[in-house]
């Protein structure tokens, strides 16, 4: 007897209900709806803050499975019959092999789709079925099931309350900022303090920045509330005596949570609050910030981590001389899937994945190691897991991330954070290195000391990292980063290039470029650059390509054995001369090598990073 639509729609919703303790599947549920008797062939709903998902689901050639799909937009829920309550703003449109419809039993189809069978599924988004968006814009997707659990999860992710969300923040940073920038240019002292914690020459844009950590601190925060004896905002007002949130009273908070952890979020944080002066300025300039995170935490996002960084790429100052360009998610996301193949059986055993080491040496806002994380996560739990187990080792010890802005580490670290924000943890691997002249009085490139023989990063600022006792009795706070440690190195390295720059004063040029940021001077450069071609010696970083190179060989100096690189490189790494000991390094060092670019026009389209104009 064939195995109608019906019974092969609930053993779909069985087998994705098992796929993940995050959600639950409901096949045929009758009454799904309010005032109506339509029901969707499965309804999956989210126990993770994600919108519930419609799959319609007809035997090929499935001539009206798309309409279905559509109209089951802008239906609410009952909650009463699903448990759960909201409007549908997602549906699937899945088109299942006919060879299905006619195995032997059930279990036989069971078996076929657990082995991989090809499914075709598209979506279509919005609450008016008279004007959905569908994605792909024609045609369909081809994967097994769990790819098609891997796609309604990603679907699951409201993107029109994140892109609310942004318009939040982005309005939030620009009243708070005009705020501090009324305190700074009044007070030295505040204008001194925020270029001395940001590590960047004041101005409009490192204002903002900084009221973008302080406002995503006060959101991580939210998150915090109720655990570790972590008052919430409204209790600290409260607590207070009035409905205003009292400095003092919050940084002593922060003191807690940093007794925690997660200093990288809440260290540069407190520190730029408490810089601002008058008094009267840092309350009024705190009422706005926290009215803007209240709203991001009321509209369900708040810990949607690619947030705060499409607004940072925006703020970010010296970014033509560091390169601290934003990469896309959409980049991110599909670098991290190529890096990180869906090996199957491979994500079931939690061992593997907690001991699976992940390093960005030059990690921006945290885009690429954030979606390698999320991958993990998702192959997981895909594997029936519970990533949120795995957390605080994750974080402890298997994922790293280095940047020499503090503000960019400060977004890494929440965008990491924030993949199970209710998990604690004893320490984190997201560090400010050191850079230029340190108060040592030697010279740092950051991450690139690493290509040195010390196998360690001294931090910036100490961030609960190990400290180690010198030959002179010296204490030394650092982090032990040994060559071939990592399974997978995936970086968008800065691709500056070494032109010369001139010195009125000296009547010379140099060519320092690279280091140009963060105030370094010329002397300060220059060593930096000596330092740099030492390092580069023998491996593939050349001059002329730029720093791109010298992050290349630090990924391949860094991962094991057998582990991947992944890397956004500009268009010359494959045709460009200064390249071509990058090409012999990869040919003869590596095997399944995948090269990708976007086929568009111009250089604006070919980018995988935002801003740049580079293919």
């Amino acid at each position: 007897m064939p195995i109608r639509e019906d019974q092969l729609n609930g053993r779909i919703a069985t087998l994705i209900d098992r796929m993940s303790s995050r959600w639950r599947a409901l096949g045929e549920n009758k009454g799904a709806f309010q005032g109506n008797e339509k029901q969707p062939d499965v309804l999956i709903i989210s126990d993770a803050g994600g919108r519930p998902i419609v799959l319609e689901n007809e035997y090929e050639p499935a001539n009206t499975v798309e309409i279905e799909a559509i109209e089951r937009l802008g239906e609410y829920l009952d909650a009463d019959i699903t448990g759960a309550s909201g409007r549908i703003s997602a549906a699937v449109a899945l088109r299942s092999p006919d060879f299905l419809r006619n195995l032997p039993s059930a279990d036989a189809a069971d078996k076929a789709l657990a082995a991989g069978a090809t499914l075709e599924y598209a979506l279509f988004t919005g609450t008016d079925p008279a004007k959905p968006a569908r994605f792909p814009k024609t045609g369909f997707i081809r994967g097994d099931l769990r790819d098609l659990a891997a796609f309604i999860a990603q679907a699951a992710t409201p993107e029109d309350a994140v892109e609310r969300a942004a318009n939040i923040l982005e309005r939030g940073v620009q009243e708070s900022a005009s705020i501090l920038q009324f305190a700074a240019e009044s007070a030295e002292d505040t204008q001194a303090e925020i270029t001395r914690h940001l590590k960047q020459p004041y101005g409009e844009q490192t204002v903002r920045m900084a009221a973008t950590i302080i406002i995503n601190a006060l959101v991580f925060h939210q998150n915090l509330a109720g655990r570790n004896g972590i008052r919430s905002l409204d209790q600290l007002a409260a607590d207070s005596g009035s409905r205003a949130l009292d400095r003092s009273a919050l940084l002593d908070e922060w003191d807690k949570i940093l007794g925690v952890n997660y200093y990288s979020i809440f260290r540069v944080a407190s520190d730029l609050l408490l810089a601002v002066n008058p008094p009267s300025e840092a309350a009024r300039a705190l009422k706005t910030m926290r009215q803007t995170a209240d709203r991001l935490v009321e509209i369900g996002v708040s810990r949607h981590s690619d947030l705060a960084g499409a607004v940072f790429q925006r703020l970010i100052a010296d970014r033509k001389f560091l390169a601290t360009f934003y990469t896309r998610p959409a980049s991110a996301a599909l670098l991290a899937h190529l890096a990180i193949p869906d090996g199957g059986d491979f994500w079931t055993d939690p061992d593997r994945v907690k001991n699976y080491s992940v390093a960005d040496y030059a990690c921006g806002t945290g885009a690429l190691i954030h979606a390698a994380y999320r991958r993990l996560n998702r192959l997981h739990w895909l594997a029936g897991g519970d990533p949120q187990t795995l957390h605080a080792r994750m974080m402890e010890s298997a994922l790293t991330a280095v940047d020499v802005l503090p503000s960019a580490v400060h977004l890494t670290a929440s965008a990491l954070s924030a993949v199970h924000p209710t998990e604690r943890y004893a320490g984190s691997r997201t560090i400010v290195a050191e850079y230029g002249r340190t108060e040592r009085g030697v010279v740092s490139l950051g991450s690139l000391d690493l290509m040195a023989s010390v196998g360690y990063i001294r931090p910036l600022i100490p961030m609960h990292a190990a400290t180690r006792i010198t030959a002179t009795g010296e204490t030394q706070t650092e982090l032990a980063m040994p060559p071939a440690s990592q399974d997978l190195v995936i970086m968008n390295p800065p691709f500056t290039k070494p032109d010369s720059d001139w010195d009125g004063q000296r009547g010379e040029s140099y060519h320092a470029k690279h280091f140009h940021g963060l105030s370094t001077d010329v002397e300060t450069q220059k060593k930096m650059s000596q330092l740099a071609k030492e390092y580069g010696n023998k491996t593939c970083a050349h001059g002329f390509a730029g720093l791109g190179s010298w992050f290349a060989a630090l990924a391949h100096r860094m991962v094991k054995p057998g582990g991947t690189i992944a890397l956004i490189l500009p268009m010359t790494s494959l045709q460009g001369a200064s390249w071509q000991k990058f090409r012999k390094m990869i040919a003869s060092g590596y095997r399944d090598i995948i090269a990708m670019t976007i086929a568009a026009d111009s250089p604006d389209g070919q980018s995988f990073s935002a801003d740049t104009g580079m293919a």
